[in-house]
């Protein structure tokens, strides 16, 4: 007789910057969510698969806590984060112990009260040589079902992860097909793959509240037969101070942004890429 197969949605939550995304694409084996120094990068519930002889486990990604002024941005990521606790079987509440606890870990903390389903603690970037907050976590081990250490970076404590989940999850099969690793669709990851190579090029100097308008995705052919994607998208800003920035002088910012996206995209989609960006302002984006 076989074993029961077990399977599940599990929710990564955390204050923004512990390594959430990193973390989900490790666990996958490839790129499903972007990463940026910048805070709340993650804008919507991304789910990572992943797979197991013995199970299936569908981690859903969620925007950071980020303590911050008052906009309808920040609250509406609050809310994705919250409602993505609904209807899951697991969640993770990801930790960085190499920063003291602070008001946004307690926004965690007062969100997973309502959470009845099992929490696990992840102490997350084991690789790091100081976590200095790492035994007043421990000390919190009461209040989750387990304890595990992990790093999205070295791999450390991944299948430990997995395995004390797939062991709380409940009898299911499997959510989706074997051969898939993500529920995000095509335009979306394109679009989100821009966005992530326009904060990599701007550091700090661009709001995070930029957003990638996709106006065309078309396959076609060069003068030589070879086929590749013709992709028109447009960087959304609410300020005409940053679509200078974006731009650049002489245009050259908004060439090292396509230049590093295009090989992105190219790495990810596994084909020839032409992209065509312009920048606009929306004065409306983020507010």
């Amino acid at each position: 007789m076989s074993s029961p197969f077990h399977a599940g949605l599990v929710a990564l939550i955390g204050r923004t910057n512990v390594g959430k995304s990193t973390l989900l694409n490790a666990l996958v084996g490839r790129k499903v969510s972007i990463v940026t120094p910048k805070p709340q990068t993650t804008r919507h519930p991304v789910q990572g698969i992943v797979h197991r002889p013995g199970g299936q486990v569908v981690f859903v990604d969620t925007p950071g806590f980020f303590k911050t002024r008052a906009s309808r941005l920040v609250d509406e990521l609050h809310g994705r984060a919250r409602d993505a606790l609904e209807g899951i079987d697991a969640v993770v509440h990801v930790v960085d112990p190499s920063r003291e606890p602070g008001a946004e870990d307690q926004q965690v903390c007062d969100v997973l009260q309502g959470v009845a389903v099992p929490r696990l603690l992840c102490l997350n970037k084991a690789d790091l040589r100081r976590r200095p907050a790492l035994e007043s976590w421990k000390a919190r081990a009461g209040e989750y079902a387990a304890v595990v250490e992990t790093s999205g970076r070295t791999g450390l404590g991944l299948d430990t992860l997995v395995g004390e989940l797939l062991s709380r999850l409940p009898e299911h099969p499997p959510l989706y097909p074997e051969d898939q690793v993500t529920n995000a669709h095509r335009d979306f990851e394109i679009a989100e793959l821009i966005r992530e190579q326009v904060y990599l090029q701007t550091g700090e100097e661009v709001p995070y509240r930029t957003v990638i308008e996709l106006d065309s995705v078309e396959p076609a052919v060069t003068r030589e037969g070879q086929p590749f994607l013709h992709i028109k998208a447009s960087i959304l800003t609410p300020h005409d101070r940053y679509q200078r920035m974006l731009i650049g002088v002489g245009a050259r910012k908004i060439r090292d942004i396509g230049t590093a996206a295009r090989q992105e995209l190219e790495s990810r989609l596994g084909q020839k890429v032409f992209l065509d960006l312009d920048v606009l302002v929306d004065r409306t984006v983020g507010q």
